[in-house]
Parts: C-alpha cells; structure tokens; sequence
C-alpha cells in the first residue's frame, strides 16, 4: 500500500483546536452538561462509556465540545474522531485521526499488536490479515498505557458515519474500560442502528429546547422578525437549536411561508444552499470540491478547484463561505459547519460537475493509492476493466488490513465496473462469500441476487450454494440439506473444483452429527469423500471419518490425530479442522493438548470468533479430563466472547458446560439455572445436539443428587430414535450416565440394550474414554460373580487420563467389594475414589465414597477447603498466570483486557487470598489439579 502523504493529511486528519464553546449552542443543556462533568470527575475510579444520540442540529457536538473543554481543563489527553459518510470507504480513517496523537508510543506494544495496528494504518504489509480483534486490543492497549499517565478523553462524533472497522474497534473498547481512566463519548444520529450494547453504558438522548428556551435563542439570534415568522420558525424548529439559528438566515423565509412542508432536515439543507447564490462562483466550487473530497485538506481542495475552474485560486476564496457561516478553516483543513451543510453542497452540485471534481482529486492523491482509485470510480461512467482489476487489489488491501466489510463493498464497486457478466457475477460472488463469513444475511441475499449467469456457467451456482451455506448456524436442524450437499459436491468434482467439493462434504458429515442423518445417507458422504481421491492426510478427510462414524472409526481417528498433531502446530488451517474432531470420536484426552495449542495461536491472532467455539470444546474436553477449573475457566471466557460476538448457540453451549460442572459439585440450584438458562436460548436456534449435551447435563446432576429415577428420565430422550431430542451419533457422550441411572432406577434392561447397540456400533477397539465408559457399564450391568472383571479391565491405564469417570469405577468397585463381604479390599479403591472427588470438589461423590468407606469400616476426614476457591473463575484464570510470571500486559494481551483491568482483578485476588505479591500466589495454587501452564 502506498504510504500516506507527507504533504497532506486527508483523510487523516489533525487533532481540532479547543475552541470556546457558545453559550447559544448549550441553551437549555444545564443537566446535560452536569453529566458529562460527572462521568468527566469520576474518571479516576474507572472508565466508562456516554452514547449521546439526538436528531441533526440538536446539539450532540456543542456538548462533545464542552466535554472537551471540560476534560482540558482537567488536563486530561483528549483524542478525537468524527465521522464523515464520504469516508465510509477507507478502513480504519477514523481510529488513526484519533490515535495519531499516541503512535509514538506504538513501539511499546506486543509485537503482534503492534504490527496488527500498523498494517491497519497502512503504514506496512508485513503481517497476514490481522484480526479486527487484534486490532482492537492494540487500540486498547496504547489507550489505556497512555492513560496509566494522564486520563483519556476519546470522543466519536457522528458515530453513524464512521468505517465499520473502526465502529468495531470503538465497541469493543467500550466494554473493557471499567478499570481504566479512560472515557468515551459518542455522538450519533437517532434511528442508526450501532449501538454500544454494553450494560454500563450511559445513554444521553437529546430532545428540542423547551418552549421558554427556544423562544430565547430565537430572539437572542433574530430579534426583528415579525410576529408571523417567529411563531412559524418556533414551530418548524420544534426546539431544535441549529434550526432556530439557521432557519432566520434563509433569505427565502418570508416567501415561503406557504410553500409545502419538508422534514427539518431537508428545510434546514435549502436553507445552507441558498445561501450559494450570493457566494462568487470559484467560492461555490471549492464548497462543492469540499463536499466530494474524502478529507479536509485545504490544498487538496484548492489544488482540485484550480484543475476543475480551469485557473488560478486562493485561500481568500473562502472567505464569502465563511462569512456565511458555511464552513471554517483551521490549521490548513476545511470544516463544514455542520454535516448537513456538506450534504447541502453535495445536492446542489450537479452530476457532472461532481464527476470533473472527483476526477480532478483522483489527480492530485494519486500517490495515495486506494483514495485515488476511489475517486477513479466515481469520475466513471460505465464499464472500466482495468480500473475493475485495480478494485481487486484494492478488496485483497482491505482484507490484509483485517477490513472485510471494506473488501466487500470494494468487490460490490468492482463488480459494476465490469464488462462483461462472468466478470460482474464472479465479483459479486466472492464479496458474497466474504458476507457469509461474517454471517450477514441480508447482505448476502442482495449480493447473490446480482449474480447473473448463463447455463454454461456451471460452477456459479455450486458456488453459491456454498456461499447459501456458509451462512446457515451449525443450528439448523435439517439432515435434508446433507443430500444437497452431497449434489453440491458432486457439480464441483466435475468441474474439477475438488477443494471446494471437498469443503462441501466436510461440512455435510458435520451436518450428520448435527442432525442425525441416517446410515444411508452418511455412508454416502463417506463414498464422495473417497472418490475424490485426496491424500489420506488431509486433515478434512479424517474430519468426515470423525463426524460420520464416531463410533465405528473412532480408534482409527484416534491414532491419525496423534500422527498429525505435529502438523497442527505450525499449520493454523489444519488446527483448525483436527480442533474440532476429538470431542466429537470421545478422543478428550488428545483434545486437551490440540485444543490447547489452537487456543493459543488463535489468541495471538485475536481471532475471536473462531476462539469462542474452541474455548467451548476445549471446556468439554478439560471437563472429561478432571480440569474442572480450566473447564469453568473456558466456558466462562467462551460465553463473555459469544456475547461480544452475539452467538446464542455458543452462549448456550458455555451454560451447559457450566450447568453440568456445578451439577457434579453439588451445586444443585445453580446448575438448573445455567440449565434453564441455556434452554431458553436453544428455543430460539434449535441446535437439538446441544440439547443432547444439556440433557446429559442434567441427568448427572440428578444422580449426584441421588434422583437416579429423575436422571433417567432426563437421559432416556437422547436414546429414544422416536424422541425429538435424539441425534444419531453423539448420544454415546451420556452412556455411563444413563446407564448409571438405568440401573438404580430399575431400568437395568434399557440398559443393557443401549451398551449393546454401542458395542455394535463400535470399532474392535474403541478410543481410551468409550473404552472405559464401556468397562463401567458392563460392571454395573453385571451379575455378581462376573462384575469384577469389567471393574478391573476399566480402571486400567487409560482410564488414569479420565479421572471423575475412573473416579465412579473406583466407587462402583468398593461398594461392589463391600457387597461381596471384602471390606478390607473395598478401602483402597474407596479411599482413591474419595480423594478424586475432593480434588474436583465433586462433593456428592465424594460424601458417597465416605460413606461406603465408614460402611467399610473406616472412618474419613472432612474435604479441605482451598483459599483458591474463593476466586471466580477469571481471578483464576488471572491468578495462575501471573503465578507463572507473566506481566500484566502479558496477561492482558492474552486474555483481551487492559494491563489496568488486570491489575484490578489482581488486587481483589490479593484481598481474597491474603496474599501480598505474585511470589504468594503459587503456593495457594498449588493444589490444583491439571493448572493451565
């Protein structure tokens, strides 16, 4: 990307001077102004966020002005950013205009913030695409460090026309400064739909002066009007105060008393275009150049008014503009006064003296390549294949600097300079793919809608389908679309296009998972994959074994993932697929460390989309495992992204992650409320596999509780093909519960049929934990004198890796050995089983192994309490870290929160611990069983 101009500043714009606010612009503000002095005055006790938000002209920048002033005089850094609806085009404008102040001090951050936040700039290419997320926590890291110095004042103003990219920047910071001296006031027009929908969010909405209050600012302004026109201008302005001062300055007010009504803001854009007609004409030019320019820069403005009049012109012509109050010049850069007087000049300038203006400025920024273009393509009219193929490059910039909607609405501009229809439709269809990624569906259906092809055009609409399903939530319950999926394929294959068929049967075997397809259907996709004839390695063909046949290939996935695991290191794209593959075969224990590793490789790319899904399963995988801490810790970040992010499913999913974790502490109140929590919000997305796994929950909560008849009514469901919630292919995640509960509730036969089924199902030799929970189901189903060995065949090696479920033989064992009148043999097992639980605080197990011990004929001591367990889970998850010496910018970085906020949460760890320093923290961590290191 070309470097930005030394010469000029557009569209990066300096910091605005602080300017004395007038008292008429604040008439009638008095509590709004007390506000923002209290959110200003409490600065020091922690960051928030005012949304200020009004019609035109109803005084949202006067009080950002006084804002400003006020934080000055508090000596306060006060950085600035407004947005301008002719820069919607250049991703992140805005946040540099803001942040040009700081990045002298860019040099401190992570190097990967750092180079993230400098290709957002342009200012180099050195990375890959950076993360919009990635971008965003170097923002919030160069604000808040500056800040640890001298409070932050950051304002947005106009917010409604700011690059998405920077918006998405802005929203994300706004949730993480409660513990930092930073605040943020934003400015936008009321009916915009960006919200900041954060719960500590302030909101400020500005409505008209009242009646006493207009009348003042009126009369102040226009004293001599008649009594006709001050009642008709105190009736059209409706309190508004730019109206009020405005609508008096329109010469044609008096004759058009009885002209037809307008919307303020159309009477309001006539009243600044009049005002053109006594203006001299190089003075309406440079007004209609500003209007069209996508910066401030004086002399760009004069440089393309000279090219476009054809002569010679000055800074004095500006003066009569200024006169008329239309704009203001400052420090070399153009103002308008207001964004309604630029969209005045803009409608009065006609289409072909806004195409000479656009094609002069594409003239003089041609040394900044993507403005240039942008005023290329507005300059043309009609098709530009040349110009077609600089869009392209412009989209793959947008896309390095992490700006997808950029890069969509750059192919879009693209796709209508194209001649030719295979041209215009392969353009749209790759914005329509970048549009299904971010997961915006009406986008894409406007995309898709302007593709056109012929018949012989077959890879279109394979493309498309692919693009129809991309978009679609793992949610949607609909094993149908697996059949078209597999038709989808099929179309690619032939048109040589493996990948992308390879990409549709991918995600038709996650599809079988998700829904339950039958054995028909998924052997089909099996038989695809296959005759693709792809290399055994590829990651996706051991996916499609995974989610097709988790039982039947299971040990054979098993053993390809450990091949591969090496791969997944250095290869994002493989850890990405592998990632989601050991939950889904039972493989958790080889889960733990692959998931590990692609947690941190997606944390250091701030990827916090694909991190919310991974957290989840890796939370599941923890759980299976016996981290009970790192699970709670990873459903909880999982469930604080997937709100960022708004996904409902992953939100649910973390709730029923959470529900069965505290369902096997003991903690039975709190596990239905995660429960009901996570049912609600699958009513909405359907998704009935996570129902599976909510089901589950529930059930073994019910048996801590000693309710075997309630948890198997809970499990029975997910076993019943007839039964709504049953999925084909993941009900095997539930069998040593549901057996469990078979057994103790009298329902020993409904047991054993559903080991036999599994045991059909299944390869020779299935993965470690199927293997174990097997051993455990075939004991408890067991006549006496067979039992002990599936005891002792399921607490062999493997079982080792899983320890509440070897946990469960163990006590399944010692009472069975109790039974059996080896009260001497049942202690050892019992005792083990007993300190298993107290180490997960499975306190309902644990009470039971105590209890068959002392049957035994031995007593056991109470569980201890830990001081740890007093933090919550991100104190923890704090705790752990900083006790393995990392910063707390380090620990910031990685957790997505502010050096400051980490400091904060440390300090309550201290209080709660009784600790004095990070050293202190080790030795209360240290009975933790699996710390994330």
């Amino acid at each position: 990307m070309a470097k930005q101009s030394n010469k000029t500043q557009s569209p990066r714009r300096k910091q605005q001077k602080s300017v004395a606010v007038s008292p008429a612009k604040l008439q009638g503000r008095d509590q709004d102004i007390v506000l923002i002095d209290q959110v200003i005055d409490r600065i020091h006790e922690g960051g928030s966020t005012l949304v200020i938000s009004g019609e035109p002209g109803i005084g949202k920048s006067a009080l950002l002005e006084a804002a400003r002033h006020r934080a000055r005089e508090s000596d306060m850094t006060v950085l600035s950013m407004t947005g301008v609806l002719a820069e919607v085009h250049l991703p992140f404008a805005a946040l540099e205009q803001a942040l040009r102040p700081l990045m002298k001090e860019a040099v401190g951050l992570v190097p990967r913030q750092r180079s993230a936040l400098l290709a957002a700039f342009g200012m180099h290419d050195d990375m890959a695409t950076p993360d919009i997320f990635l971008v965003a926590l170097a923002t919030l890291s160069l604000l808040t460090e500056s800040a640890a110095r001298k409070p932050i004042l950051l304002v947005a103003d106009d917010a409604q026309w700011l690059d998405e990219a920077t918006y998405e920047v802005l929203a994300f910071i706004s949730r993480r400064l409660s513990s930092d001296p930073v605040v943020l006031f934003v400015a936008m027009r009321e009916g915009f739909n960006r919200l900041f929908d954060d719960a500590s969010t302030l909101r400020l909405r500005l409505s008209g002066l009242s009646d006493a209050d207009a009348e003042r600012l009126l009369d102040s302004h226009a004293p001599d009007l008649s009594a006709d026109l001050r009642s008709r201008f105190l009736k059209e302005a409706s309190g508004n105060p730019l109206a009020l001062l405005e609508l008096p300055r329109d010469r044609r007010a008096e004759d058009a008393r009885d002209a037809t009504w307008l919307p303020l803001t159309e009477r309001l854009e006539r009243a600044f275009s009049a005002r053109l007609t006594d203006l001299p004409a190089p003075t309406r030019m440079l007004l209609f150049v500003a209007a069209e320019n996508d910066g401030t820069s004086l002399h760009e403005i004069l440089s393309a008014g000279e090219a476009v009049l054809g002569g010679h012109v000055d800074v004095g012509a500006f003066t009569p503009a200024i006169a008329a109050k239309l704009i203001d010049i400052d420090e070399g850069e153009v103002r308008f006064r207001h964004p309604l007087v630029r969209s005045a000049m803009h409608q009065a300038a006609d289409l072909a003296t806004r195409q000479r203006i656009h094609a002069a400025l594409a003239t003089i920024v041609r040394d900044q390549l993507d403005r240039h273009l942008w005023h290329r393509a507005a300059a043309t009219i009609g098709p530009d294949d040349e110009l077609a193929s600089e869009y392209d490059a412009m989209a793959t910039r947008a896309l390095r600097k992490g700006a997808v909607a950029m890069a969509i609405e750059v192919l879009e501009k693209a796709a209508a300079l194209s001649s030719t229809t295979r041209a215009r439709s392969d353009r749209f269809l790759r914005a329509a793919e970048l549009a299904a990624d971010l997961g915006q569906p009406e986008l894409l259906d406007r995309l898709l809608l302007q593709v056109d092809f012929d018949q012989s055009d077959t890879i279109v609409p394979v493309r498309i389908g692919w693009c129809r399903e991309i978009s679609l939530s793992p949610a949607v319950d609909d094993p149908a679309k697996v059949s078209t999926l597999i038709g989808f394929a099929t179309q690619a294959r032939s048109e040589g296009a493996k990948d992308l068929a390879m990409n549709f049967l991918w995600r038709a075997a996650q599809r079988c998972w998700w829904s339950g397809a039958s054995d028909e259907v998924r052997k089909r996709v099996l038989d695809a994959a296959n005759r693709l004839e792809l290399p055994e390695a590829d990651p996706r063909l051991i996916a499609i074994s995974a989610y097709v046949e988790p039982l039947r290939r299971g040990h054979e996935v098993y053993n390809e993932l450990q091949g591969l695991s090496e791969i997944a290191r250095g290869d994002p794209a493989t850890a990405r697929i592998l990632g989601t593959i050991p939950n889904v075969v039972g493989a958790f224990d080889l889960g733990t460390s692959l998931l590990a590793e692609f947690t941190a490789t997606l944390r250091a790319q701030g990827r916090l989309g694909e991190l919310t899904r991974v957290l989840l399963s890796r939370s599941w995988a923890e759980m299976e495992t016996g981290n009970w801490i790192g699970a709670m810790r990873d459903a909880e970040e999982s469930a604080l992204l997937a709100e960022e992010t708004n996904e409902i499913l992953w939100i649910a999913g973390a709730a029923i992650v959470k529900a069965k974790l505290v369902g096997m502490q003991g903690n039975l109140d709190q596990s239905e409320a995660y429960a009901a929590q996570a049912d609600r919000q699958l009513l909405s997305v359907g998704a009935n596999y996570m129902r599976v796994l909510l089901q589950i929950s529930r059930g073994v909560s019910a048996i801590g509780a000693g309710q075997h008849w309630k948890a198997y009514e809970q499990l029975k469901p997910i076993f019943g093909p007839a039964d709504a919630v049953f999925v084909t292919g993941i009900e095997f995640l539930g069998i040593a519960d549901f057996v469990e509960a078979a057994v103790f509730s009298g329902n020993a036969e409904a047991a054993q049929n559903i080991i036999d089924e599994v045991e059909r199902l299944s390869a020779s030799r299935p993965v470690p934990w199927v293997e174990t929970v097997l051993h455990y189901g075939r004991a408890l189903l067991a006549a006496p004198e067979n039992a002990e060995q599936f005891f002792l065949s399921g607490l062999g090696p493997a079982s080792v890796r899983f320890p509440f479920l070897r946990g469960r033989l163990l006590l399944a064992y010692g009472g069975w050995l109790r039974r059996q009148r080896r009260s001497t043999d049942a202690r050892a097992p019992l005792r083990e089983c007993r300190d298993i639980f107290d180490a997960l605080d499975a306190s309902p197990w644990g009470d039971r192994a105590r209890e068959e011990l002392r049957a035994s004929g031995e007593s056991s001591r109470r569980r201890s309490e830990y001081m740890w367990e007093k933090l919550t889970p991100q104190e923890l998850h704090i705790a752990q870290l900083a006790a393995d010496g990392l910063s707390n910018k380090e620990i910031g970085a990685r957790l997505f929160l502010s050096h400051r906020t980490v400091g904060y949460h440390l300090h309550k760890i201290f209080s709660k611990t009784g600790v004095t320093s990070r050293s202190g923290l080790r030795p209360v961590l240290a009975s933790i069983i699996h710390p994330e290191r």
